[in-house]
């Protein structure tokens, strides 16, 4: 199986958190990402590149770059991350929004997309199909 199949799995339902709110979203925490990572591609790279800070200088946002080998490709993705409710903090905020940037950078790449597409996705079963294609 490939590593961009591997990446591509969704999630078992029992790491599935939902959101609670008027726009409650289905997610799974950073954590579960990064161990998605680190079992697929092995050791990577993500950096903060720039936070994005409002004109009072509160840190609302980042970008963020992830570097990762995926079936023996570089591949660099740089994302944005945003801080939902943005404290007094500048460090927990920055922390927040890289969080939500390596979530992002993960999803180009599979990791979580499902979660996003919904109802609408075929990735992993498309990428199944041709791998038996292939063998």
């Amino acid at each position: 199986m490939s590593q961009l199949h591997e990446l591509s799995k969704p999630f078992p339902q029992s790491l599935v958190k939902q959101k609670p709110g008027k726009f409650a979203a289905a997610y799974v925490e950073h954590s579960v990402i990064s161990q998605r990572l680190l079992e697929v591609v092995g050791p990577h790279t993500f950096t903060v590149d720039k936070p994005v800070t409002n004109p009072d200088g509160v840190v609302v946002g980042c970008l963020a770059t992830l570097a990762c080998t995926i079936d023996g490709e570089r591949v660099l993705i740089t994302e944005v991350g945003d801080v939902e409710h943005p404290g007094t903090n500048n460090a927990s905020n920055l922390k927040n929004a890289a969080s939500d940037a390596l979530k992002r950078c993960a999803m180009r790449i599979g990791v979580g997309l499902h979660l996003w597409s919904q109802d609408n996705y075929y990735l992993n079963k498309s990428l199944e199909k041709r791998e038996r294609i292939a063998a």
